[in-house]
């Protein structure tokens, strides 16, 4: 959903007043930053939840509702990654 005129006008005097108030922070924001930082934080989260689903189906041979336990949350985890590496792709 695209802002309003006045919205948009408004978002950027904000950012103007933070060039002028502190110029160096300014410059370490970026969108790209943000975007990596988010798609690194996915990624990892989507081999901790492969690594837990593996886990998790190794040792239902041995402990079986450990291993169904672990396995349904290293699911979990590789799914919120994904939602959330695609979610964030269409903003």
């Amino acid at each position: 959903m695209p802002l309003s005129e006045g919205e948009q006008r408004r978002l950027d005097e904000i950012e103007q007043a933070l060039k002028l108030d502190d110029p160096k922070f300014a410059a370490t924001i970026t969108i790209d930053g943000l975007r990596r930082h988010r798609a690194i934080v996915c990624g990892a989260l989507f081999v901790l939840g492969m690594v837990a689903l593996v886990v998790g189906l190794v040792l239902t041979d041995g402990i079986v509702w450990a291993g169904v336990i672990i396995s349904v949350a290293g699911a979990a985890a590789m799914v919120t990654a994904a939602l959330l590496f695609f979610r964030a792709g269409r903003r």
